[in-house]
């Protein structure tokens, strides 16, 4: 009988026979349910195991098995095994098995379960369904729909279970719900709760659960567990049903009354909502002063305008009643002085003047107006600062003075640890020098710092994109000659590592992490081989060896050997020569500059060819060359018999001061090289003008690039920049260095180098850093370093300078206000192209100009107030809105800050952009602020 019976369940699982079972289970007897619940696990196992579930339902298209083919059973499995297991505590065990609840599957139908459970005792039942209620956690668990179903079925009392309560009010409403009566109250207590009623309403009438917590539970509950829920904290969302039916069971003044130390604390903390029904209630109370007070001061902590506007309009109404309570409210002022609202802070400090006369002690005042903007605090200061003058006392500009001499350095130092431009340049010079005069010595020295583990792959390596890669190669290379193999041009096909090999690996777990372990590096490698620029970004060598090593091999196995590139090969080789390494297409000039400059190094030094000094090594720290020790330099290779190296030669050029003495030429001449001829003409010639930096803006829609458009909402611009050629110098190195730049560049980690490469061509080395600075790419390689040593160098400022320093205001605030006064002290200041481009990067770009205001600030204090107007002037006539723009808060304060300097530098002269901003009608906080200027500039107060 009892196989009969196995087969009949089995049957009617398999046809997906819903109402079948729903009909049969009930029926069953306790010896047929003990039957069928033993053969539970089997019937299980077969699902998972068959292939014919599969085909059943379709899911062999999806790739589906194991779990996935139970998962189409699990609603008839529930339905047999809450039927049959035997307690109701296995029950929940089998209902909540992994296997019959896959995550992407939707909650199962609870009506039919329900039914198949009606034939256990009514107790059972019940205790069947708080267990399972006791197993949700959340409102979108699967089986909350059936819990429910469970309870209200058994007739069951709800479990004390908070996460039931925001379940329950998350689901599917019921007429007469017997579950009303235990959840609703819990709505006050149950975590979860407020969220799941977020989106009930008021209007155009109180929807569903308003409505039957107004009409259903007794009036002081539901004020007093809204009051308890808003004591709680939470945020706006989690509130917003409470605060609605707060205002929908409207306290009356007395209810209110008794509650009005809980309103008062939540004045200053809750939410914005729940802080303006607490304001509410607060002001139908009769307060006592010191409530008052307290109330007042909350309201002006807050940081929203409008509700610190209210406390001050209530206690404006209050003093003027009671104007000697004004020294009870002195905090509340002070608090609004300190408001981020330009209207706060307005009606704070007209409050307080208005009832100066009852004020007896000032000193709060003045310690508060240090808080305000200088013009706002002015009229306090007159009013209550014993004389006090409106005269601004500017600091001092940082004096300008010559960069110390460039240190001298030994080759026990610079690379590997250091790898800063000085110390390079330093330790370049010492190694050449030391070649000559303790080549022992040298080789020692080199040994220890340079050891053979320091860079394992360092010869395996395609391309040497870092400076430090080129210093080791050359270290290396003078305490063993001949060991770089050099970069071969056809490697044999990457075969992978041996099974050994695959077993020593670090970081590997059997064939499925060595899969994913070569499936990165072939990924990696592709991606380098279609898109060489990403070598010249990665830090490789950053990786552990061994991954450097497969990697390297990897890359060599699918890449096409490189073509030779190199535009700076001072020797004119032809294309099949050996290039060693020398790979600049992509790069930024300067940086490919300096590479070719290290490279020939490196080739001089395998050639046994270097010169006994550097020509190029600077004098000065900013990478001044004086052209007395260039001269000495040439006359001291000249007595060697050796040239110097050619791109040394034009690296020295460049560090020249741009107006050589007169004399300067017929002394090159007489040394009688090569090089010091190309020096001599130089000197004849003088240096190159600064190119004329042009700043061109574009907007990239898909795959085009078109003119910027204004009227193209939330696009983000480049900036492009560009110059035109300047005169050939008939150097090629020289000349492509200074040629504008072609397809977008990749920085580099030697954009440190770049100032001091050219140091008094500061315009130029700024071009460099700005070129693909404002761009699609984020965030651009740069850092405050690059400003600083652009700061330190000579020569004019332009749009490419302003740019830089435009970025730097926004991104790293007061850190560039430095480099500002060192360019204001020189009076190289791009303060006009300044002020206009911070305008277009907050107007264009997701650079916010906000952030800038308080640097600019403290620039103003320190000494370069006069430059700060010019770069506020320009910035506002961009900055300001337009016609159908929505002024903003940073609008106000960009004004205000521009009426502090003002009036510091007692500017005159109407901006047309403020003035359009003051003519308009209303009272808002940017036009009040924008009259105020205008009237300061037009002389009218």
């Amino acid at each position: 009988m009892t196989s009969d019976i196995r087969a009949e369940i089995r049957n009617l699982v398999f046809g997906r026979d819903v109402e079948g079972l729903a009909s049969r289970l009930p029926a069953l007897t306790d010896a047929e349910r003990a039957a069928v619940a033993a053969e539970l696990p089997g019937l299980l196992a077969e699902l998972r195991e068959s292939p014919l579930p599969v085909a059943a339902v379709g899911w062999d298209a999806f790739g589906r098995t194991g779990d996935d083919q139970v998962a189409g059973w699990s609603e008839l499995l529930m339905m047999v095994g809450a039927a049959t297991v035997p307690g109701p505590a296995g029950a929940v065990t089998w209902l909540m098995k992994r296997d019959l609840n896959p995550r992407w599957a939707g909650a199962p139908d609870p009506r039919p379960l329900v039914r198949a459970v009606s034939g256990r005792p009514a107790a059972w039942r019940a205790d069947l369904a708080v267990r399972l209620a006791r197993r949700v956690r959340r409102p979108d668990d699967r089986v909350v729909p059936l819990a429910l179903s469970l309870l209200r079925a058994a007739e069951a009392t709800p479990p004390d279970h908070e996460p039931l309560v925001a379940a329950w009010l998350s689901a599917t409403t019921v007429d007469a719900d017997p579950l009303t009566p235990h959840l609703l109250a819990k709505i006050f207590d149950a975590a979860g709760a407020g969220r799941a009623l977020a989106g009930e309403s008021l209007t155009p009438r109180p929807s569903h659960w308003l409505g039957l917590a107004a009409r259903t539970l007794p009036r002081e509950q539901v004020i007093t567990g809204c009051v308890s829920r808003f004591l709680r904290g939470g945020d706006t969302q989690d509130l917003r049903f409470f605060v609605r039916l707060h205002t929908l069971v409207a306290p009356t003044p007395e209810e209110s009354a008794v509650r009005l130390r809980d309103y008062l604390r939540l004045l200053p903390v809750a939410p914005g909502p729940v802080a303006d029904l607490a304001w509410r209630q607060v002001c139908r109370a009769r307060l006592d002063p010191a409530d008052a007070a307290e109330a007042v001061e909350a309201m002006t902590f807050r940081q929203e305008a409008k509700l610190a506007v209210k406390g001050l309009t209530w206690l404006d109404r209050d003093l003027a009643r009671h104007p000697e309570r004004i020294a009870d409210h002195v905090t509340a002022l002070t608090n609004a002085y300190a408001h981020a609202s330009h209207e706060v802070r307005d009606r704070a400090v007209t409050l307080t003047l208005k009832h100066a006369d009852h004020l007896t002690d000032s000193a709060p005042i003045l310690e508060g107006a240090e808080l305000l903007p200088a013009s706002s605090a002015r009229p306090l200061l007159e009013r209550f600062a014993e004389g006090w003058t409106s005269e601004f006392t500017p600091g001092r500009l940082p004096d300008v003075t010559v960069p110390g001499p460039f240190p001298v350095a030994g080759p026990q130092s610079g690379p590997p640890v250091e790898t800063g431009w000085i110390e390079v340049e330093a330790w370049l010079a010492a190694v050449v020098r030391e070649t000559h005069t303790n080549p022992g010595l040298l080789r020692e020295t080199l040994a220890r710092r340079f050891g053979e583990d320091l860079r394992p792959v360092l010869y395996d390596a395609p391309t040497w994109q870092s400076p430090r890669d080129w210093c080791t190669a050359l270290a290396r290379e003078l305490v063993n000659p001949g060991e770089d193999p050099g970069p071969q041009g056809h490697r044999p096909s990457y075969r992978g590592p041996s099974a050994e090999e695959r077993r020593a690996a670090p970081g590997q777990s059997g064939d499925l992490g060595q899969a994913l372990y070569d499936g990165m590096l072939n990924l990696a490698a592709t991606a380098f081989r279609l898109l060489p620029g990403l070598r010249t970004v990665v830090p490789l060598h950053e990786l552990p060896d061994h991954v450097q090593e497969e990697f390297l091999r990897t890359v060599d196995a699918q890449a096409e050997p490189y073509e030779p590139d190199d535009p700076y090969d001072p020797e004119g080789r032809p294309a099949s020569a050996p290039w060693n390494r020398l790979h600049v297409r992509g790069c930024a000039r300067p940086h490919a500059f300096l590479l070719s400059r290290l490279d020939e190094l490196l080739r001089a030094a395998k050639a046994g060819a270097l010169p006994p000094v550097l020509l190029a090594t600077p004098t000065r720290a900013d990478g001044h060359l004086d052209p007395e020790a260039l001269l000495d330099r040439l006359a001291e290779c000249a007595d060697s018999g050796r040239e110097p190296l050619a791109l040394d030669v034009a690296q020295a050029l460049l560090r020249l001061p741009p107006d050589p003495a007169p004399d300067l030429a017929e002394r090159a001449k007489a040394i009688g090289s090569a090089a010091a001829a190309v020096v001599a003409r130089w000197f004849e010639r003088g240096a190159p003008p600064p190119p004329e930096v042009e700043l061109t803006w574009t907007l990239a829609l898909g795959s085009r690039v078109v003119p910027y458009d204004e009227h193209v909402l939330d696009q983000r611009g480049i900036a492009n920049v560009s110059w035109k050629p300047v005169e050939p110098t008939g150097l090629d190195a020289l000349d492509a260095l200074l040629a504008p730049p072609g397809e977008r560049t990749f920085r580099h980690e030697s954009r440190d180098f770049w100032p001091g490469m050219t140091p008094h061509h500061r315009e130029l080395a700024a071009a460099h850093l700005a070129i693909g600075l404002i761009d699609r790419f984020d965030p651009p390689d740069v850092g405050i370093d690059d400003l600083r040593e652009l700061a330190r160098a000579k020569g004019a400022s332009g749009p490419a300078t302003a740019l830089v320093l435009a970025y730097f205001l926004t991104v790293q605030g007061d850190d560039a206000v430095p480099p500002l006064l060192r360019l204001a002290a020189g009076n190289v200041l791009p303060a006009a192209e300044t002020g206009r481009l911070l305008g277009l990067l907050g107007r264009r770009t997701r650079y916010e100009a906000d952030p800038a205001l308080p640097s600019l600030e403290l620039a103003a204090r320190q000494g370069a107030h006069a430059e700060v107007w010019t770069i506020l002037r320009h910035f506002l006539a961009v900055f300001l809105p337009r016609t159908g723009e929505r002024a903003r808060r940073p609008h106000t304060d960009a004004v205000l800050l521009a009426i502090d300097v003002a009036m510091w530098t007692g500017a005159r002269g109407e901006i047309p952009e403020v003035a359009a901003q003051a003519g308009k009608p209303g009272s808002t906080s940017l036009t009040r602020a924008c009259r105020t200027l205008h009237q300061l500039l037009t002389g009218e107060v």
